[in-house]
């Protein structure tokens, strides 16, 4: 390992992330045990402006750059002095993934083994109060010339990676780290190898957090550790600023993934996350209602702004309420064109469904349709039940609940998995009230409407009891 060679570079760009970063001043120093073998530096006409705010930063400007070589132009030369070299750099995430992206747009593919300062002196000088480059050369005296600049930075690399050569004389943590089963060299900077092993193999949800604990993003999975290191191998700007941001990550179990759905969704309304996506309040919902046509026969129609004495589902998007109503209609044998799929026809033709037994033609009376109908808002109507969803437990011998109050989500707990829901008094204690929202309600719709296999537990006698409990819980 002694006679390994080791690239340490350094790269300043025109800012923005990696993705469509452009390279403006390269430099590179070759070592072999320690020593120097090589050096280059260049400044990199980049194809486009500079900002401003770059330009304060690093002092390189448009007029620096402009008779400076693009980097196709010094590619070769960039590509044959790094052979059969380990690529270093302080944040090795951001350096190599921005020159290997300027090797992909000049056609050539370049990979190379690489090495992270921040990670290996986190690992070799542990209990530094900050790992930047600038603040680990004040803390352990490295000289740091020319902040920002790729040559003065580089060159304060190479001590600091000098002292890491020092402490691990017989290169085991090298090794470790270059190890290609490793998942390391994927992990943020500030995170701990062992935070990561600690992350579970089950569902539930997940929180990236910044150096005060404070949750920068909240995800939902059915592997936690899984999902967590497939955030550590995407390469966009928005997930690289936000590992950039990341010093712990933390978890709940859940048992089941439709209640890491639905903790998903309280948590980030609550939190609201830098890195989530802003969930917006959603628009009015499509309302399910019927009335008595002409004929007599009950005809359900989809209101989106209209206020009619019976409603009986509602749906946030009009693709959930079609699938919904053709699953209807071909369930009970309805007629689309009096299920609202159809309007302004004499005899139904829809394009999917072929179950119409034919009441718009005459074919069916009317008394016999309704029937069909009454059948069909018997279905509707296991919507607005109040019960319980039960799912597997966190653990073995354990069993979760989603508690459905008239349909909506209200609560959640875990329970022993041979205990029995015959009375109130076998939940209430396990009861973990939720208020519900427009997304919870939306996920537990889609739940009910696809999912085959529920365990559905109906509850009436409780209903008066339960209530009580959230007045007690939730005080306006």
């Amino acid at each position: 390992m002694k006679e390994a060679k080791f690239a340490v570079i350094d790269v300043e760009t025109t800012g923005g992330g990696i993705k469509g970063n452009k390279i403006t001043e390269i430099c590179i120093i070759v070592l072999q045990d320690g020593k120097e073998l090589d050096r280059f530096t260049s400044l990199v006409n980049p194809g486009r402006e500079i900002p401003l705010y770059i330009e304060k930063l690093t002092g390189i400007n448009d007029r620096m750059v402009e008779d400076a070589p693009y980097f196709d132009e010094i590619a070769p030369q960039i590509l044959e002095l790094t052979r059969d070299c380990i690529f270093v750099a302080h944040n090795v995430g951001f350096d190599y993934n921005v020159v290997r992206a300027e090797f992909k747009e000049a056609g050539i593919d370049f990979n190379r083994k690489r090495l992270c300062t921040v990670r290996l002196a986190k690992k070799l000088i542990p209990g530094l109060f900050s790992y930047s480059l600038g603040n680990l050369c004040t803390s352990i005296n490295i000289p740091h010339y020319d902040r920002h600049r790729a040559q003065g930075d580089t060159e304060a690399t190479v001590i600091l990676f000098q002292r890491c050569l020092d402490l691990d004389p017989d290169y085991e943590v090298i090794e470790e780290f270059l190890n290609r089963k490793s998942k390391e060299s994927y992990f943020p900077p500030h995170f701990k190898a062992q935070d990561f092993e600690n992350l579970p193999h089950k569902p539930g949800v997940y929180f990236f957090k910044d150096k005060n604990g404070k949750p920068l993003y909240i995800g939902k999975a059915i592997d936690i550790q899984k999902r967590v290191l497939s955030h550590f191998r995407e390469k966009s700007n928005r997930k690289y600023e936000l590992l950039q941001n990341t010093h712990s990550i933390d978890y709940e179990l859940t048992g089941s993934e439709l209640l890491a759905l639905l903790r998903e969704a309280e948590l980030i309304l609550k939190y609201y996350p830098k890195y989530n996506k802003a969930q917006k309040n959603p628009s009015k919902p499509y309302k399910l209602t019927s009335y008595h046509n002409k004929q007599g026969i009950e005809q359900f129609a989809l209101h989106k702004n209209k206020i009619a004495p019976v409603s009986w589902m509602q749906f946030y998007t009009r693709e959930e309420a079609i699938q919904f109503m053709e699953h209807l209609c071909e369930e009970f044998e309805l007629c689309p064109k009096y299920c609202g799929l159809q309007q302004g026809v004499a005899t139904c033709n829809h394009y999917k469904i072929h179950t119409c037994s034919g009441a718009c033609s005459g074919d069916l009376s009317v008394a016999d349709y309704n029937l069909r109908v009454s059948k069909a808002l018997d279905y509707i109507h296991q919507y607005e039940q109040s019960c319980l969803l039960v799912e597997k437990g966190r653990e073995t011998g354990e069993k979760s609940f989603i508690y459905l109050k008239q349909g909506r989500f209200s609560g959640y707990g875990f329970i022993d998995d041979a205990a029995d829901f015959n009375h109130h008094e076998d939940f209430e204690h396990y009861l973990i009230p939720q208020k519900s929202s427009a997304y919870a309600d939306r996920i537990v719709r889609r739940y009910l409407a696809t999912e085959k296999q529920i365990v559905r537990l109906p509850l009436t006698s409780v209903e008066q009891h339960t209530q009580n409990i959230f007045e007690n819980w939730f005080v306006d």
